[in-house]
């Protein structure tokens, strides 16, 4: 009888070169990225962040063509620990936003409507210091802007830490809901969970939900867990969840004709009524103020008058055509209208459809012209499971909206043509690449 040995077992550190070298290099570029944010040299934050981009985006393609030889996800999750505490040691240089909400936080520790009073009214002096209170953008005009879920998230930071800290500190924690959320998302797909990498290493996340600590972490989260619980058929958990994501940043709601399973009610019933749960303590004490800045600031970054809109800024600037803000977006809304009941009406029994997910999320990121890159952190999730080449570029192009703009130099419209303009080159070539052979054979008929 012929005894055969057991395979030999897998050394726990066992990884190809390819990926220590891709490691390496993350390492190294976050570093010096970290060093340029903290001496204000944006331009060339932007510039390492787009070398990032690049070797990110290989460290991609090989992970998926040779996923039996990938890493434990153990390692990938560590080296993506290593990157974000790197990104830690920057300074707030990108945005100010977390001074808000650590702000907004304070407010709703104290039981005072952050809807109603402006920082700057002499009746919250006493929540005032210097280590907040300055850096909170338009405190003399603007009440907040963000939603009752985030005031939760908020509350959450300043629990942990009154201060910087503690936001930082729960936008990581986010993220870790955002990973085992991925995680179980794959899973359910029967997909191998190196893919999580495609997340883990993209610097988006890096620098704008961990150092930046962007609230878009915390959306993400509830989208993650909302995208899984509806893979798993739980449609009511999947409804909660959707309606949490979207009381942090109302973005993820586009999403939901494909989390819908058309006919189960348990999702709307369960939205709705969390959005009711949620709104309700506001507006018994703001009104129709829970509403907070968003309309003056929709009209500060331009979309009011039009040029805000990507669109219509290029129409404009090229003479081709000037529409107003209105029309303009009318036609977007109508557009997404449009592809969110395609999708619905075209769902399949087997499950979530992948690509129906990363094309809302493409639309409601694209279409309104966020002109900060993270609004586009919502890709970052979807491209996990439909990684395409042209929403991963975008996803990484987006730090071009941070070079510096003048009217004899770079403007806006270099801006949106290289951030818009060449995800749509990579678009078409690719989808020219998988329709080359049906090409060829309707060329030679």
């Amino acid at each position: 009888m012929e005894l055969s040995c057991p395979p030999a077992r897998r050394p726990m550190m066992e990884a190809p070169a390819v990926f220590w070298l891709a490691a390496a290099g993350l390492i190294l570029l976050s570093a010096l990225g970290s060093a340029a944010l903290g001496s204000g040299r944006i331009g060339e934050f932007v510039y390492l962040f787009l070398t990032h981009g690049a070797l990110y985006g290989a460290a991609v393609w090989w992970m998926i063509r040779n996923a039996e030889s990938a890493p434990p996800v153990w390692l990938i999750l560590l080296v993506a620990v290593v990157l974000r505490a790197i990104s830690l040691n920057s300074p707030l240089a990108l945005s100010t936003d977390a001074y808000r909400y650590v702000w907004d936080g304070r407010l709703m520790w104290e039981g005072i409507s952050p809807y109603v009073f402006v920082p700057a009214d002499e009746r919250l002096s006493h929540l005032r210091d210097a280590a907040i209170y300055p850096f909170i953008n338009q405190k003399e005009r603007a009440v907040t802007i963000y939603p009752p879920a985030a005031q939760l998230v908020f509350m959450a930071g300043v629990w942990l830490s009154d201060g910087i800290a503690g936001m930082r500190a729960v936008m990581c924690l986010s993220e870790a809901v955002i990973v085992v959320a991925l995680l179980g998302w794959l899973r359910a797909s029967r997909l191998p969970p190196s893919r999580i990498l495609i997340y883990a290493w993209h610097p988006l996340p890096i620098w704008e939900l961990t150092s930046q600590a962007h609230l878009d972490a915390a959306a993400l989260a509830f989208l993650a867990l909302a995208i899984w619980a509806a893979a798993c058929h739980r449609q009511g958990w999947s409804g909660a969840a959707l309606a949490a994501a979207g009381l942090v940043k109302v973005l993820p709601l586009a999403l939901l004709p494909a989390l819908w399973r058309r006919g189960d009610w348990r999702m709307p019933v369960a939205l709705v009524m969390t959005a009711l749960i949620l709104y309700a303590p506001h507006v018994t004490v703001a009104g129709a103020g829970v509403a907070g800045y968003l309309g003056q600031h929709l009209d500060n970054e331009g979309y009011v008058a039009g040029w805000g809109f990507h669109v219509v800024w290029l129409l404009r600037d090229f003479a081709l055509a000037d529409p107003s803000g209105w029309h303009y977006a009318i036609a977007a809304a109508t557009v997404l209208a449009g592809a969110g009941l395609w999708v619905l009406l075209t769902q399949r029994s087997d499950g979530l459809r992948p690509h129906a997910l990363l094309l809302l999320g493409t639309l409601i990121v694209t279409l309104p012209s966020p002109h900060y890159p993270w609004y586009f952190a919502l890709l970052t999730i979807l491209v996990v499971r439909a990684p395409h080449p042209a929403v991963v570029a975008l996803s990484v192009l987006c730090v071009c909206l941070y070079l510096p703009r003048h009217p004899d130099g770079l403007t806006w419209t270099h801006v949106y043509a290289l951030v818009y303009g060449l995800p749509l080159v990579i678009l078409v070539a690719s989808l020219a690449w998988h329709e080359r052979r049906r090409f060829a054979l309707w060329l030679l008929r």
